[in-house]
């Protein structure tokens, strides 16, 4: 099982992402939290966003995240390095996300 600084650096890479110039222009209106549920180690991490500027990683719940994931660690650690893309997860019952379609369509952009 990862530790939570694993977690947490994994997650980062999403925040690199974010904040890669190509990328920044799409999500630079964003004021959204993104929560992260990993059910195989029962905890709850989250990424706030302020005008597109992602904050830090924070381990805990929030109430009513915008857009909320729940994955496993090794899906989604996979997921970040390529080797399995979100549609084949999310069809396969192994990725849950709660958010609106074009905050969804955005987020693919991940990618």
């Amino acid at each position: 099982m990862p530790s939570d600084e694993e977690i947490i650096n994994e997650i980062n890479k999403i925040k690199i992402k974010l904040a890669d110039e190509k990328l920044a222009k799409h999500f630079k209106s964003w004021n959204k939290t993104m929560q992260y549920y990993f059910p195989d180690v029962d905890a709850h991490f989250y990424l706030k966003l302020e005008n597109g500027v992602p904050g830090e990683v924070v381990k805990g719940k929030v109430e009513k995240p915008e857009i909320s994931y729940e994955i496993t660690t090794e899906d989604f650690f996979a997921l970040n390095r390529g080797e399995i893309s979100g549609l084949k997860l999310y069809n396969q019952k192994r990725l849950k996300i709660k958010a609106s379609m074009p905050d969804i369509i955005k987020l693919q952009k991940l990618n």
